[in-house]
């Protein structure tokens, strides 16, 4: 190797880490860095019981809130439900108390059995004879008297 900047060309060197407590590089190869002492290797990040236990708190949380909602929902309804009930109630009695005022103090009065009036049987009516001639009755005319309030001569109209 003939021109090698510090220790990266080579094939042997250790890999660069990075400090999780002081972020330094470093070229160490044991478990510490070799400057403020801490660990090379994290904490594992998310273990799968995290996962479960979080969707369990969400779904929990989603849960009362949906029930909460529903109880509130079903006070809403009664409530309504008796508003309209009292709001019924109140029009029936209006009702009653109207149709008691137009009922007489002695009640309604009966009506007489209705009796069915029989229809009369046709009779047939009598034809002329062909040969005879038909007259019409004579027809009397009212004699026409004058009214005793009629005045003998015509009143003038005032026009204006």
């Amino acid at each position: 190797m003939s021109y090698a900047r510090g220790m990266e060309g080579l094939v042997g060197a250790p890999p660069q880490r990075v400090c999780p407590q002081c972020a330094r590089i470093s070229w160490a190869t044991g478990p510490q860095c070799p400057y403020c002492t801490a660990r090379f290797s994290r904490r594992p990040g998310i273990a799968p019981w995290m996962l479960v236990a979080t969707a369990a708190v969400v779904l929990l949380g989603v849960g009362i809130m949906f029930f909460i909602t529903v109880q509130q929902v079903n006070a809403r309804v009664d409530e309504v439900n008796s508003e309209i009930n009292r709001n019924f109630n109140t029009l029936r009695s209006d009702v009653r108390k109207e149709l008691d005022a137009r009922i007489p103090p002695g009640g309604l009065p009966t009506a007489p059995p209705v009796t069915p009036t029989p229809t009369p049987f046709p009779t047939e009516t009598p034809t002329p004879d062909p040969g005879t001639e038909i007259t019409p009755d004579p027809t009397i005319e009212p004699e026409i008297t004058p009214d005793a309030t009629a005045t003998e001569s015509p009143t003038e109209e005032i026009r204006p």
